[in-house]
């Protein structure tokens, strides 16, 4: 599991990172037009006439977006590889509070929590069906975080009805594959996991023979976990390796970035990230430093 676990966690940074460029346009058409989508330098040119946001002023092609930062919070707040709801809410203040050391957009999410987390309200978790609660599962699956521990700290991001149905499917997916099974055997014991509300639209995402770009016209391509997730095990379906999974979700479009974290661990785990786009990363070596203190946590755990 060790090397799985690593190989996940640098996955779901890389592919965040590579495809902040395009992130939250919503413009197939766009996308292709401008031809290689992944680590394009963010550029709010690229959106005009376009449908989609651009939020991501200042930032530069290798940066990581909120998402990747999100399951960067997690690995540093599993302290000895162990989850503890009030650590992770004070790491989380540290980063994306007033003063904290995340400089860039802030999600509805992320705001919602942080308000909660001032106000002391227990579980923190924003009023938010959206895949931002989703960014810690990779590191919390590749400690060995059991069903209840994911769950716990889904609820201290998002504390939703929607979202405590679908994140145990991106849970038991992610856990399957650190443990070396296949990605369709992932995907289908991750369709098993979910709740009753979210486990006829991801089966049907895994029976469709659609292009994810075309499946994703269909389903929504935008932040609700009813979309992202869908839309993610989709492509997951479609695509053989890392390279192809990261490149067909970033011409997907919509929020790509959200879906990134989870399918760059998802393949990450059993197909090694290239080393070039590895060498990519800004602050790259800081990030691997702190997964092999990680990692070796849970090992020595």
């Amino acid at each position: 599991m060790t090397h799985a676990a690593a190989h996940a966690l640098i996955g779901a940074y890389i592919a965040d990172a590579a495809t902040l460029g395009v992130h939250w346009l919503y413009d197939p058409a766009r996308i292709a037009d401008l031809g290689d989508a992944l680590w394009r330098e963010p550029d709010a040119a690229d959106f005009d006439g376009a449908k989609g946001v651009f939020v991501h002023h200042g930032k530069r092609s290798g940066d990581l977006s909120q998402y990747g930062t999100q399951m960067r919070v997690m690995i540093r707040a599993l302290t000895g590889g162990s989850f503890d709801a009030q650590t992770y809410a004070q790491t989380f203040a540290q980063a994306f509070g007033p003063g904290g050391w995340w400089q860039g957009y802030t999600d509805k999410a992320t705001k919602g929590t942080l308000a909660n987390i001032a106000a002391d309200t227990t579980p923190t978790g924003a009023n938010d069906d959206q895949i931002p609660a989703l960014s810690g599962l990779p590191a919390l699956l590749a400690v060995g975080a059991d069903a209840e521990t994911c769950a716990q700290a889904v609820a201290c991001i998002s504390h939703h009805a929607t979202t405590a149905a679908h994140a145990p499917a991106a849970a038991e997916a992610l856990r399957l594959v650190m443990a070396g099974n296949r990605i369709e055997d992932a995907l289908a014991g991750g369709v098993e996991a979910a709740g009753e509300s979210a486990r006829t639209a991801l089966a049907a995402a895994l029976a469709s023979d659609a292009d994810p770009v075309a499946y994703a016209g269909d389903v929504g391509r935008a932040c609700p976990l009813p979309q992202t997730l869908p839309v993610a095990f989709r492509i997951a379906a479609t695509a053989r390796t890392y390279r192809e999974a990261v490149e067909i979700n970033a011409r997907v479009g919509g929020d790509n970035c959200g879906r990134a974290i989870f399918l760059g661990a998802l393949f990450g785990a059993g197909d090694p990230p290239p080393p070039l786009w590895a060498a990519r990363l800004n602050d790259g070596p800081a990030l691997a430093a702190e997964i092999e203190a990680l990692v070796r946590a849970r090992t020595t755990g």
